[in-house]
């Protein structure tokens, strides 16, 4: 027996056929489309190791659909009153916009706070191991490490539930006890396998090597070679000036009707003005006839010109060039330390001291001697400057401490992902069952009585659908053991016994994880084929050289 209240049905009732509802139907479907397509990109990305910039770049655009799907649950009260009291359609399209605006930057905003009071309130402890997690992380996008009771693949890893495993799996494991003696013995393998994902492998790393060095073998011969030619000249000119000088020089004297060796004493201090406002700074002792204290000012002004022309042309096309000097052959200009350093940090080898070469040993043998003679080594340095930072004692990740912007920035490189994901896919079951209400409204002329009322079911009912997923097994690695160990501790959130937030999280984080595995390529589809495979400001192998590891 159903409830009525004044004729209508507690929960569904006759309902019009208005064109609002056909406009908030497409614009659903628009909406859907996009977040869909933003879900498989968020995957790829966590999947993909991506720099900071590709993190911060895809949680910008999570942050933006997020404000835009909670100003589009006002839409319909606005679009109703519209039509009731007849405005025009410019007026609300205004209004529309005005509000969508001003929700959309709150949950931007709260979205960030949310983000920044996770880092702002983590622990040093909790900083320490989130650096050293998400390091775990690369190092397993990388196929550098494997998990001894939870061995994936990189076959797996590029399946949707592998790249949903990597984008919650630092959060999973936060939580688990005496974490970082597990990870100890393994911390060197674990860094070297991310400085070697950092840089590509050694492959990529010679064929930027390769690169790198015709480069700069550009910037000798068209570069440097033509300034210190120039700055030659430059010098080679400066007996032709000294002559020039001294006849001006001389002229002038004349014109006054004296010459340099029957000027009188009293002349001298203006006779060296004169002089020098041609250029020559001549010293306050100078006599008038010294014919050589003039030409060494003439010389010493062309090579000081020279110098500093030769030398801001050589800081224009090469950082620290202004410390090369001139003359240098190919061998001696190669080997400077200016030439050097500025060579390395372009490779990404800044923690390296080894001395890259111009000239190499035939193709067929230079692979292997980059790779001995230039790769292991700048590997080496790094993996020891990584072990510095990230076995650092844990107070030093606390606010003040010197690796504070390491353990604040690793923070939030563990909180994005599984936050940006959570936020995505709810986001995309709500507007699924959005869409299919105003379907079913424009349909059969029925839907929900009450706005309050549909406003409680519809994220429920989302929940629900997601809920469902939980024991839907449509992986294999939710039944691993160190999955479920995992699963165990994170319910504890810290503690000594389970609490509801931490059982709330580890069953949403499997149903997500199972959810991924079926939707994945539904929204792999709308990005490539709806959205014309919109990138999302992610763009894999986009880095054109490697970076080091953070300062």
């Amino acid at each position: 027996m159903s409830v009525a209240v004044q004729g209508r049905h507690l929960l569904f009732s006759r309902q019009p056929r208005a064109p609002w509802v056909w406009l908030m139907a497409v614009v659903t479907g628009l909406y859907l489309t996009v977040e869909c397509g933003f879900n498989s990109r968020l995957l790829d990305v966590v999947g993909g190791m991506p720099d900071q910039a590709a993190v911060d770049g895809i949680e910008m655009y999570g942050r933006s659909l997020s404000g835009l799907a909670v100003a589009l649950v006002f839409w319909p009260w606005v679009l109703k009153r519209a039509a009731a009291s007849g405005r025009h359609p410019v007026a609300t399209a205004l209004l529309l916009g005005m509000l969508s605006l001003g929700i959309g930057s709150v949950v931007y905003v709260a979205e960030l706070r949310l983000v920044d009071g996770v880092v702002d309130r983590s622990s040093a402890e909790q900083r320490y191991l989130a650096t050293n997690l998400v390091a775990l992380q690369n190092a397993l996008v990388g196929h550098g490490v494997t998990l001894d009771e939870l061995p994936l693949t990189p076959e797996q890893l590029n399946q949707p539930d592998g790249k949903t495993f990597l984008a919650v799996f630092p959060l999973l494991a936060l939580s688990t006890h005496e974490l970082d003696k597990t990870l100890h013995a393994q911390k060197p393998l674990i860094l070297r396998a991310m400085a070697e994902q950092l840089h590509g492998g050694a492959s990529v790393g010679y064929n930027q090597f390769l690169n790198a060095r015709e480069q700069m073998i550009d910037r000798y011969n068209n570069g440097y070679v033509p300034a210190s030619a120039a700055y030659q000249r430059s010098l080679d000119g400066i007996a032709g000036q000294q002559r020039s000088a001294w006849d001006k020089y001389i002229s002038g004297l004349r014109r006054s009707g004296t010459d340099p060796d029957r000027l009188p004493p009293a002349y001298w201090p203006k006779a060296r003005k004169q002089v020098q406002k041609l250029g020559v700074q001549v010293g306050g002792d100078w006599v008038p006839s010294d014919r050589a204290g003039f030409d060494r000012a003439v010389a010493q002004r062309v090579r000081g010109a020279s110098e500093a022309g030769f030398h801001n042309g050589m800081a224009k096309r090469l950082e620290g060039g202004a410390a090369i000097p001139p003359g240098l052959d190919q061998r001696a200009f190669f080997s400077h330390p200016a030439v050097q350093q500025a060579w390395r940090k372009g490779l990404g080898y800044a923690h390296a001291g080894v001395t890259l070469p111009v000239e190499l040993p035939p193709p067929a043998q230079a692979p292997q001697f980059f790779k001995r003679a230039i790769y292991d080594k700048v590997i080496a340095a790094d993996v020891e400057e990584l072990l510095r930072r990230y076995d650092a004692p844990s107070a030093a990740f606390a606010d003040g401490g010197s690796q504070q912007e390491l353990g604040r920035g690793q923070m939030r490189a563990l909180a994005v992902p599984p936050i940006a994901l959570g936020f995505s896919i709810v986001g995309a079951l709500v507007h699924l069952i959005k869409l299919s209400l105003f379907l079913l409204q424009l349909a059969s002329g029925r839907g929900f009585t009450y706005g309050l009322v549909k406003g409680l079911c519809v994220p429920l009912l989302a929940f629900g659908v997601l809920a469902t997923f939980h024991d839907i097994a449509t992986t294999d690695i939710t039944a691993k053991p160190l999955y479920r160990y995992f699963e165990q501790r994170g319910a504890l959130l810290g503690g000594d016994a389970p609490r509801w937030q931490g059982r709330a999280a580890m069953f949403f984080t499997r149903s997500v994880i199972h959810a991924e595995v079926p939707a994945y390529p539904v929204f792999e589809a709308a990005r490539r084929y709806a959205l014309g495979g919109y990138a999302f400001g992610y763009h894999p192998g986009a880095r054109t050289a490697p970076a080091s590891p953070p300062d």
